[in-house]
């Protein structure tokens, strides 16, 4: 027996790859098409963001004044400073962003959309800290990026005790962050695994200080290197003629009527519209300061909000994000002895593209007991009041994935080239002693011979069985084939999911066991009239919030059954046979070619159009120089954060290179190229010209074209599609930009 690494199978390590979607808006008739106009064609990797209000600015030290949040400042030390107030310990703002972390390493965010957070420091200031400065420390260094707004509010008084009030600030406008260990500007912010390459910056302009609005806020947004998908954080204030409210908190200016209120919010959601209309494909997250849903139709018709579907048995929906306490009642020293807490959803995560799961991490806001019964010193005098370990904000985060492209994605075609998913290992070799690569079939391909050991084993499991996912391969069987597992995740008796042949009524069929446990006990979806000797493209389709099992044969659903009785395959995932009562089983003999896993449920529509359709070119990128100690390769779309407008190129003759894919692994597929001169209109490559046509590759891969010599100073636009031997809707790229080539 042989065993060897399969040196063709990289570690983890998922493509940024994405396409153009619409959001809704017309396309003329006469335009070329961008991207996939169906949103059915999936090649980019999720966008897996969190939305969350840190109230990292709130009011006083202790629960007992007004906006008071966890972890401002930190816990009371026992000292107290010379007016006799207890000075915290200047834990807060690393407690709060250890929150941050802690929801990215459990939910595996690459994505984080906060607002109400300090940024920078506060001029002067030679001892606090900043709440993005605490966040840097502690995600890994080099791999996020960061882009913060800062916010006009009104240095008001709200919270501050009545000695330390400044008089000469109380009707000036500002945003610095307000001592006591805390440094910088309110900011909103966005943090990303990846490398931020542009942001703007839109403010409502919002007059400050009226009603109930602290805040003048912006709307934040930023392009990721690699990522289609733009990321923008925002926070919409809200105003009232509350004059109830207007008489206990007298700092604010005079009271306004709720119809000036309204349109005054509704300004603030214009911009917020007309800003993400902008990019074909955003993840826009924020605090909205309004349950009423109605209210926020314009976004609702432009993009999808992640918590409006259960994505598994028992999930909620629309769950509430801001805790609020109620009816309080007071000792004379500010102690709470009762109070109610109530909540209500404002904080919203859009996206116009699907959401494939989506939270309200509830049990990370604050419903500490700050009754003195409870804790005794937790009121004005002492300050020592001491928050929940998981209470971070008194809002919750709202995190969602968003459609992407496949977690494995395994070509099988003994080529070297990239692919994406856990690293993997081949054991074993063909019994017949010939190669397990077979180049000539289906455009390449992994032969087994039935032996169980022979398989394709990642180091880890590719998706969570307890939750939906979809798995798809290509299969060829061999005549004499018996029952056979084309791929399967492993469990500790029994797979937790098998896609498999069964020689006993020749079907193929899609499995879920009901525990892991010996024996056969599985539900399964049955698809008669399998075909030996001939290429067939399956998928299997899991959706835990209805607990239905889809086969799908050719991209065309064939069977369906249910299965309820979840349970988590924390096993590799494995092609070419399965596990049953601890013992390996069912080894494939045949081909097998392109295995792929995806986190989610694929719909009916979306299975036919991956099996059937080319998407479009992804990875797009042009050759350009490291400036200022960063990689500024890439595809622009926008301005980058060093004064270009656009990437600049390394050469006058650059190569331009795009990732393609064909959806039959066999087929010959390859880009067109079209580039234009953004200085004076002119087209230099068009599509479809012979000059434009790049490389050609089989069924996958990365090819580039090298431009003519081009004009020093110039600035170029170009854009790619995918071409096969038909030229039916060939989709396009987004257009890129690069300038100043060399001389």
């Amino acid at each position: 027996m042989r065993r060897f690494a399969a040196r063709w199978l990289h570690a983890w390590a998922p493509a940024l790859a994405v396409v153009l979607l619409l959001g809704g808006q017309a396309t003329p008739a006469t335009a070329l098409v961008p991207g996939d106009p169906t949103a059915t064609g999936y090649t980019r990797e999720s966008v897996r963001a969190a939305t969350w209000n840190m109230c990292g600015e709130a009011g006083g030290g202790t629960a007992s004044d007004a906006g008071y949040c966890p972890w401002r400042n930190g816990t009371a030390t026992g000292r107290y400073d010379k007016d006799g107030f207890s000075i915290p310990d200047g834990s807060g703002p690393r407690r709060k962003m250890e929150g941050v972390v802690r929801l990215i390493n459990e939910r595996k965010l690459n994505a984080v959309l906060l607002q109400e957070v300090c940024v920078g420091r506060t001029p002067g200031d030679a001892t606090g800290t900043s709440h993005l400065d605490e966040l840097r420390k502690l995600l890994p260094a080099g791999e996020w990026s960061f882009a913060s707004a800062g916010v006009t509010r009104p240095d008001d008084p709200h919270g501050v005790e009545p000695e330390r009030r400044d008089p000469e600030l109380l009707d000036s406008e500002g945003s610095d962050c307000r001592g006591d260990h805390l440094t910088g500007t309110l900011s909103n912010a966005i943090a990303v695994k990846g490398r931020i390459t542009w942001r703007s910056e839109d403010d409502f302009g919002t007059p400050v200080g009226t009603g109930l609005s602290m805040n003048s806020g912006t709307i934040l947004c930023a392009e990721v290197e690699g990522w289609e998908s733009h990321l923008c954080s925002t926070h919409i204030s809200n105003f009232h003629s509350d004059t109830t409210k207007e008489k206990k908190e007298p700092h604010w200016e005079v009271p306004i009527s709720s119809g000036t209120a309204a349109i005054y919010y509704q300004k603030q959601l214009d911009i917020v519209e007309r800003v993400v209309k902008q990019f074909p494909s955003v993840v826009l997250g924020g605090d909205f300061n309004t349950s009423n849903q109605t209210t926020l139709k314009p976004l609702y018709d432009l993009m999808a909000e992640c918590d409006q579907r259960a994505y598994f048995s028992g999930d909620a929906v629309n769950e509430h994000t801001k805790l609020t306490r109620d009816n309080e009642v007071k000792r004379a020293d500010g102690g709470y002895t009762s109070y109610t807490m109530t909540s209500s959803k404002i904080d919203y995560l859009f996206s116009t593209d699907g959401f494939t799961g989506c939270d309200s991490r509830t049990e990370f806001g604050d419903r500490t007991d700050y009754l003195v019964t409870t804790q005794p010193e937790c009121h004005l005098v002492k300050r020592n009041c001491r928050p929940d370990d998981d209470a971070y904000s008194d809002h919750t985060p709202v995190y969602g994935y968003t459609e992407g492209g496949p977690v494995v994605s395994w070509k099988l075609d003994g080529s070297a080239t990239a692919t994406s998913g856990p690293t993997a290992e081949l054991n074993g070799a063909s019994s017949d002693g010939t190669s397990d690569w077979r180049a000539a079939e289906h455009g390449g391909a992994l032969y087994m011979d039935g032996r169980v050991d022979e398989a394709v084993v990642a180091r880890a499991p590719a998706i969570d069985t307890t939750h939906s996912f979809t798995v798809s391969a290509w299969a060829k069987l061999d005549a004499d084939a018996d029952t056979a597992a084309v791929v399967s995740q492993d469990g500790t008796r029994v797979s937790g999911m098998i896609l498999f042949y069964n020689a006993g009524d020749n079907s193929w069929r899609f499995g879920l066991p009901r525990a892991d446990a010996d024996g056969w006990n599985i539900d399964q979806a049955v698809a008669p009239g399998a075909v030996k000797g001939r290429w067939t493209r399956l998928t299997g389709v899991y959706d835990a919030s209805t607990g239905k099992v889809s086969l799908f044969v050719d991209g065309t659903k064939k069977a369906e059954t249910t299965h309820t009785a979840r349970w988590s395959a924390t096993g590799p995932f494995v092609v070419g046979r399965d596990l049953v009562s601890g013992v390996r089983n069912a080894g494939f003999k045949g081909h097998l070619q392109r295995a792929e896993a995806f986190s989610y449920a694929l719909r009916d529509d979306q299975v036919a159009s991956y099996s059937g359709t080319m998407t479009a070119p992804t990875d797009k990128s042009v050759a350009m120089p490291v400036a200022e100690g960063m990689n500024s390769q890439g595809c622009h779309q926008h301005g980058d954060l060093y004064g270009n407008a656009f990437g600049t190129a390394a050469t006058r003759t650059p190569t331009l290179t795009a990732t393609v894919r064909h959806p039959d692994p066999s087929k010959d597929v390859w880009a067109e190229f079209s580039l234009w001169d953004n200085t004076t209109s002119t087209q230099i490559l068009s599509l479809g010209t012979p000059g434009s046509k790049s490389s050609t590759v089989k069924g996958q891969g990365t090819v580039s074209l090298t431009v003519p010599t081009l004009t020093p100073g110039h600035s170029y636009g170009w854009r790619v599609r995918t071409a096969d031997a038909t030229t039916n809707n060939n989709p396009v790229s987004a257009n890129c930009h690069f300038l100043k080539p060399a001389a």
